[in-house]
């Protein structure tokens, strides 16, 4: 079975990078796992769809950062001390863990970004109506897109097993992600993943930031005061995701742009490192978002501190109010304005 020679610091430089990795997957999965424990820690979080929609884009954070993690790992392992060298078919290289969990986190990743804000959109479209939505509405969009995601995943394994070459040894065994495993129209439908629906998600959010300045200038005639109540909370937890939005369109959507239709089809200049840092600057879009959570929203921060405890959230305090119509039953949800405190 033939094998790849490396020379000394070429195959430093994989186990380095390879390092990097791993540590970067590490702080991802670290970060937005904090996230996931707070909100399902706390009743009173998970009660409501926001933080529900909130959970889902933080597991696909999540699952992407373990992914790093695996792959990092992995590739030092079997470089160190297996067969790392050796040539492998592409339906191994598609067997591998790493690439496994890429090929359903990145798409998940990307159209989770469309799912939040479609859930903005409807939530600032017919307020009323989502207010009298509970819990499952959300639960029911995650699952739904976790489900189609699967789908594909399965569509790019079928793809890689039936293609002619595909169990013929032509890749190193420390498998690349997607050009080692995956088709080339499999290839091509990622990276259109990664553009696409980031842009459309952007796109949306451009009208939801529309129609929520239309509800705010009419929040002045509102005289019932849970209703008003109830806009502050929904525009306050929108703008939050907004800024969001715009951390995806300025570290997500701009540099895939230039990197896969700027440079190639309008010859925009290039660089040698331009692929490692464009895949730097997308990494650091969910680590953005985790201090914009923490920062913006004073439940979840709350909670945190909370958490760090090991106390629970209960009714009682003004420090940080639950919105009504997130709690889990429909004929009870509407009735209270529902008031958080920690419990001493």
């Amino acid at each position: 079975m033939s094998a790849v020679n490396l020379t000394d610091s070429a195959l430093q430089s994989l186990v380095d990078a390879s390092g990097i990795k791993a540590m970067q997957g590490g702080v991802l999965f670290g970060l937005n796992l904090i996230i996931i424990i707070v909100i399902f820690f706390h009743r009173l979080l998970r009660q409501q769809k926001e933080y529900v929609i909130v959970v889902g884009r933080a597991f696909c954070d999540a699952l992407r950062g373990f992914a790093m993690i695996i792959t990092g790992l992995g590739r030092i392992f079997i470089v160190k001390y297996g067969s790392g060298f050796v040539y492998v078919s592409r339906w191994e290289c598609y067997l591998k863990p790493w690439n496994i969990l890429f090929d359903f986190s990145d798409p998940l990743g990307a159209y989770v970004l469309v799912m939040v804000s479609l859930d903005r959109l409807f939530a600032v479209s017919v307020p009323l109506r989502y207010f009298s939505l509970t819990t499952d509405y959300a639960w029911k969009m995650n699952g739904a897109l976790f489900l189609f995601v699967l789908g594909n995943v399965v569509v790019g394994a079928v793809l890689s097993y039936a293609m002619p070459d595909s169990h013929v040894p032509l890749f190193p065994s420390y498998c690349y992600y997607s050009q080692h495993s995956d088709h080339p129209a499999y290839q091509q439908y990622i990276v259109l993943c990664r553009i696409i629906p980031p842009t459309i998600s952007v796109i949306l959010y451009g009208f939801v930031l529309v129609r929520l300045r239309e509800h705010f200038s009419r929040m002045t005639g509102i005289s019932e005061q849970q209703q008003a109540q109830k806009m502050k909370k929904l525009g306050h937890i929108t703008i939050t995701l907004g800024i969001a939005c715009f951390v995806t369109l300025t570290v997500h959507v701009i540099p895939v742009l230039y990197q896969y239709a700027f440079v190639p089809y309008l010859g925009a200049p290039a660089w040698v490192t331009m692929y490692s840092d464009v895949y730097l600057l997308n990494n650091m879009e969910p680590l953005m978002n985790i201090f914009i959570y923490l920062g913006r929203q004073k439940d979840l921060r709350a909670a945190f501190m909370s958490l760090l405890r090991c106390k629970q959230l209960k009714p009682g305090s003004q420090s940080v109010v639950q919105p009504i119509g997130s709690g889990p039953h429909r004929h009870t949800q509407q009735k209270n304005v529902t008031i958080v405190k920690t419990i001493k």
